[in-house]
């Protein structure tokens, strides 16, 4: 008689896929269904959120004025999942979205090659979630906002190029993206998907609003330059060099 054992099933390596592209509008490039998204993570990593918003004081803003999304009326939490998630389960999924934007990037830059002549260094990675009736208004990824202490404008926004947003969630009315200067109907990616654009302003976007649920996406930005006074700590350089070398690595 043949033995009845079998072998436990592998875990998957990789969440993401390679899948055909779609154009949403002249430029901007849409993969959809290229990323699984585990059962319970979104709530785990809205747990983080939501238990670090409490922790968010006037000072901290005051020091740090890149919090003042917990507080803002509309738009989304901006938090940062590099620094700020707590659990082994969210820290293993975020590297997997990170390698999926990656090869996504990569493929964009295959499309538009001046764009691999453009960008040498990745921002920090953002997660960003919000409920109604928050929405985004009309905006460039290029806008900037001045420094409080300083009063000079940071210049980070100034040197992006294209934008890399994995929107984890479809679970919602409203919330679809569009674009002020194209014609077209807005438009709103399945779970999992990915959508890379040009940061400037002939790009101004915008969300319809959210009409119930909670969405939440992966934001990333690529730049041609960094600015050093935008990072925080100003003498962090080991940080703004492994951030160039790692986007290097997308064309290998």
């Amino acid at each position: 008689m043949k033995s009845q054992y079998t072998k436990e099933p592998k875990k998957k390596s990789n969440l993401w896929k390679s899948v055909n592209y779609k154009e949403i509008v002249t430029g901007v490039i849409a993969w959809e269904n290229c990323l699984e998204i585990p059962e319970g993570i979104i709530d785990l990593m809205n747990q983080d959120v939501d238990n670090w918003i409490p922790t968010i004081t006037d000072e901290m803003i005051e020091e740090n004025d890149s919090y003042i999304t917990v507080k803002n009326d509309n738009g989304p939490i901006r938090f940062n999942p590099e620094l700020e998630f707590t659990t082994d389960e969210a820290k293993t999924f975020f590297k997997q979205v990170q390698k999926n934007a990656l090869d996504k990037i990569s493929v964009y830059c295959k499309l538009f090659p001046d764009v691999e002549e453009e960008i040498n260094w990745m921002e920090n990675w953002q997660y960003i979630t919000y409920k109604p009736p928050k929405n985004m208004n009309y905006h460039s990824d290029n806008s900037t906002s001045r420094n409080p202490k300083t009063n000079q404008h940071y210049l980070n926004p100034y040197f992006r190029r294209i934008t890399c947003l994995t929107y984890l969630n479809d679970d919602f009315r409203g919330g679809a993206l569009d674009f002020r200067y194209f014609d077209h109907n807005p438009y709103k990616p399945p779970a999992g998907s990915v959508v890379i654009m040009p940061s400037s302003y002939v790009y101004s976007h915008a969300t319809t609003p959210l009409l119930n649920g909670r969405k939440s996406a992966f934001l990333v930005s690529c730049a041609s330059h960094f600015d050093i006074d935008s990072m925080g700590n100003k003498n962090d350089y080991t940080e703004v060099k492994r951030r160039e070398l790692r986007w290097k690595k997308v064309w290998v």
